[in-house]
């Protein structure tokens, strides 16, 4: 305990060498003899021996202090995150609590989004909505088919384009040797000069017009206008053969002459054949316009020679 002399100072008790004691020191030297002998040495300092009455005792204020703070930092921190339950019924929260509880891990995010799909999905018309399913899918079945379809057509008109093109290729090529094997066959009958018979088939070609009728190659003979000819009232086709006959007829020149009418010379003409046999379009009595024309097409050097020979001058 602390007891001994006093000295009052200003009213007030005073103990003798100091303004007050201090609870704890480091070192005694700091202290007045006489005082020393209140001091206990604990923890390597000396701390001022008081007897605790009435529940008053010397303590450690500095950690009390600290433990205080905390205590009310804590407790600004709870009533900040009380706040917003202000005014909460326990009974009713609690029951929401063990809600929450049964929905386990979900959040209330996730929770709050199946409400509104819920109330969503409620609202719904089931057969409407059916209906909307189907005609949705229906769509789409028909895109995904007139796609294909589309593919599929560009794909079967370029193939049918290409059998077409070669379709039309090969008839015209077998309409050209049909017509040009008919024409041969017909011109190689009537007997030509050697020399004339290209000039014969040219001719004769540019009245031969070929054709398919019923998946056959048809030839028939044309007038200057190319429309069919006829024979007679009837409607007869007029042929190739009747066509060569007629070039004959009318220009027998270009023909070898039958065995009557002796050797490359014209029933009444007295005038030579030239060389080759050929008659001369160009003399006055054996004057063909037509021959003319072929042998200056076909044979230019020979025409010039029988020009110069019947004293025609270019």
């Amino acid at each position: 305990m602390l007891d001994g002399p006093f000295i009052t100072r200003g009213g007030m008790p005073r103990i003798s060498g100091m303004d007050m004691l201090k609870a704890v020191v480091t070192d005694l030297n700091e202290l007045d003899e006489g005082l020393r002998g209140y001091y206990v040495q604990k923890d390597g300092k000396f701390f001022l021996n008081v007897t605790p009455v009435d529940g008053f005792q010397l303590d450690n204020t500095q950690g009390l202090k600290t433990a205080l703070g905390a205590e009310r930092n804590n407790v600004s921190v709870l009533q900040a995150q009380l706040k917003p339950y202000e005014g909460l019924d326990v009974a009713a929260a609690r029951t929401a609590l063990e809600r929450i509880t049964a929905f386990g891990d979900i959040t209330p995010e996730a929770a709050k989004t199946a409400v509104e799909t819920a109330a969503r999905l409620t609202a719904l018309d089931p057969e409407k909505q059916a209906e909307q399913i189907a005609n949705t899918k229906l769509e789409t079945i028909k895109g995904q088919l007139s796609a294909q379809y589309g593919l599929k057509e560009t794909e079967w008109t370029t193939k049918v384009k290409g059998l077409e093109d070669a379709n039309a290729s090969l008839v015209g090529q077998l309409k050209t040797i049909m017509g040009e094997s008919q024409i041969k066959s017909e011109v190689a009958k009537a007997n030509p000069l050697d020399d004339a018979r290209d000039a014969v088939e040219l001719l004769v070609g540019k009245f031969v017009r070929t054709s398919m009728k019923d998946g056959k190659v048809v030839t028939e003979v044309i007038d200057t206008n190319g429309n069919p000819r006829i024979k007679d009232v009837n409607g007869t086709p007029f042929t190739v053969a009747d066509l060569v006959a007629e070039i004959r007829e009318k220009s027998a020149s270009l023909f070898k002459p039958e065995e009557k009418r002796g050797l490359g010379t014209n029933p009444g003409s007295h005038s030579a054949a030239p060389a080759g046999g050929v008659v001369n379009p160009w003399a006055a009595e054996t004057r063909n316009i037509t021959q003319q024309m072929v042998l200056e097409n076909t044979k230019p050097e020979l025409a010039k020679q029988l020009k110069a020979a019947a004293g025609v001058k270019d």
